[in-house]
């Protein structure tokens, strides 16, 4: 299975548009998903599904190695058994699964994929929105550790916010509210806890570029290895944002040199207290530029 924790961006495209699927690629966006769900209407789901899977074979035979991800139908609609049919063997590194509620329902998906996938294919991910039913909240350890196909875990708040019957989940000025960033924590915190990728929410303000910027910075700072994007224009952004800076990078590269040149775990930089945990931190974001 593909390591997805060094995408940062991760833009949504939906699955019965020719046209965009076919300007996707060149986006810059380390990830492509293809949306089987929200934005297919009921009668388009059997066109999507075929162009999906014609998009993604000719993008792998055209050479792409980008990440391509497919966002299926959610388990309870009774649509899932037949997005996977259509898409699997043409060349998808996962699925995005939305409506999570417990672990069981990717256990059975899991099993269902063994039953479908093509022998000689690549395994794929599962990719969990784990945030989006009330009740999912309380299992997220459960979830992110549900079987060894869970390579991340997305968190979403708006399907969150109107099961919650929330009128809002942002303040006018763009800021996620109290309850939803308690979400957003538990969710970065299951992930690491399991060991796999976590990516932050969308920024559905489009035209908001300084807002995009701030909140893709920080979910960076705070651990998120991505972040999702609803348009291309968002792409650079959010790439900037989990790329390390020059500054970063040189500081990293001196601590570890000074740690190898006798400073040993301990040692005093720039004015600093270093020790283990900033030694494997340095490790880590250098990790980033190697992938």
């Amino acid at each position: 299975m593909k390591d997805l924790s060094f995408a940062r961006s991760w833009l949504f495209v939906p699955g019965d548009s020719e046209r965009k699927l076919a300007k996707c690629w060149s986006s810059g966006a380390d990830a492509i998903i293809i949306d089987l769900e929200d934005s297919v209407t009921a009668g388009n789901k059997a066109l999507a599904r075929a162009t999906t899977a014609q998009a993604i074979r000719k993008a792998r035979s055209d050479g792409i190695a980008s990440t391509i991800v497919v966002r299926i139908n959610a388990w309870q609609t009774g649509l899932l058994e037949d997005d996977i049919a259509a898409i699997s063997g043409a060349g998808a590194d996962g699925y995005v699964v939305p409506k999570v509620a417990r672990a069981s329902d990717l256990a059975s998906i899991a099993v269902l994929l063994d039953r479908i996938e093509p022998a000689a294919s690549t395994r794929a991910s599962l990719i969990p929105i784990a945030t989006e039913l009330p009740e999912a909240i309380f299992r997220l350890p459960e979830i992110a550790t549900a079987h060894e196909r869970v390579r991340a875990l997305f968190w979403g708040m708006e399907d969150l916010g109107v099961e919650v019957g929330a009128r809002r989940t942002r303040r006018a000025d763009g800021e996620i509210l109290e309850a939803f960033r308690m979400v957003r924590s538990l969710a970065l915190f299951a992930a690491a806890a399991a060991g796999i990728a976590c990516v932050d929410t969308p920024f559905v303000d489009i035209a908001n570029a300084d807002g995009l910027a701030s909140e893709a910075q920080e979910a960076s700072w705070v651990g998120f290895s991505g972040k999702l994007a609803i348009h291309p224009s968002q792409v650079d952004a959010i790439n900037a944002a989990f790329s390390p800076s020059a500054e970063e990078v040189e500081e990293a590269r001196a601590i570890l040199a000074m740690s190898r040149d006798g400073g040993g775990a301990a040692f005093r930089y720039a004015g600093r207290m270093i020790d283990t945990p900033h030694l494997n931190a340095a490790e880590r974001l250098l990790s980033r530029l190697r992938a």
